[in-house]
This record gives C-alpha cells, sequence and structure tokens, in this order.
C-alpha cells in the first residue's frame, strides 16, 4: 500500500510539474462576445509555450517563406519585445467613436487588444514572453543561405 501511495504521490507531482511548465510562458486569451440575442460567446485560454510548439509542426514552406521575409526586421523586433517587457504599462493606439472604440496596450507582461462595437465585444491578450520566442522560432525557419 505504501508503494502505491508513493507512486501516486509521483505521478501527482509530475502532472503538478508539467502544468507549471505548460504555464511559464503565461496564457493566452481570447474572447469573443457578439452582442445579438443569438449571439455566441468564445473563450478561449491556452498556455502561451503552445505557440512556439505549434510552430514546430506548421507547413515547412508557410514557415520559411515567412522567416525569409521578417530576416530585414528581425534585430529591430526583437529589441521592440525586449523594450516592451522592461517598460511599464501604456497604451499604443486609442480610438474612440461614438458606438466604437479600439484600445491596443501593454498591460504586464502583455499585449492586449480590446475592441467594443455595437455589434461585438473582442478581447485579445498574448504574453510578450511568448510572441519573442515565437519569433526566434520564426527567425530558425529560415532556409541556411539566408541566415
Amino acid at each position: 500500500m505504501l508503494l502505491l501511495g508513493k507512486i501516486a504521490l509521483g505521478l501527482a507531482g509530475t502532472a503538478v510539474a508539467g502544468v507549471g511548465l505548460l504555464c511559464s510562458e503565461g496564457m493566452i486569451q481570447v474572447n469573443v462576445i457578439e452582442k445579438r440575442p443569438e449571439g455566441h460567446h468564445i473563450h478561449v485560454m491556452a498556455p502561451a509555450l503552445l505557440l512556439p510548439i505549434g510552430m514546430h509542426f506548421a507547413p515547412k514552406e508557410g514557415i520559411s517563406e515567412a522567416s525569409a521575409e521578417i530576416q530585414l526586421w528581425l534585430p529591430t523586433i526583437r529589441a521592440a519585445l525586449a523594450q516592451l517587457r522592461e517598460c511599464d504599462d501604456f497604451a499604443f493606439v486609442e480610438v474612440k467613436e461614438p458606438g466604437q472604440q479600439v484600445r491596443v496596450a501593454k498591460s504586464g507582461g502583455s499585449i492586449v487588444v480590446d475592441v467594443n462595437s455595437e455589434e461585438q465585444s473582442v478581447h485579445v491578450s498574448a504574453p510578450i514572453r511568448a510572441m519573442s520566442s515565437a519569433v526566434g522560432e520564426l527567425a530558425a525557419a529560415a532556409p541556411a543561405t539566408e541566415r
């Protein structure tokens, strides 16, 4: 019986460590609400670590083409993401019109996009750390001749 307890404790510890690793990059959140009687409400939260992992399984031809196109901009992208991680929270863009509102901001360690209109409300949040990892994966997918 003691052996079974140790095995169960080991499995539980491994599961907790796995969840901790999976969530270490933060969470990507998407929340879409349609503002009509028969409208839909979609709420998705996923570990941000899935983004760079998913890039390993993406079609190589599409990824290598995108990678080749951003090679010139990689130093700028990396510097911008590094500075975003270090700076205080602020709004990039804030547009308010009658019946519509758009806000793109840095909040905590994430880039947050909020769109509110009469038809729908959209909220997207993605950690900057995950974006950096994804950019690294994209850069690594470049054909060897272009690096």
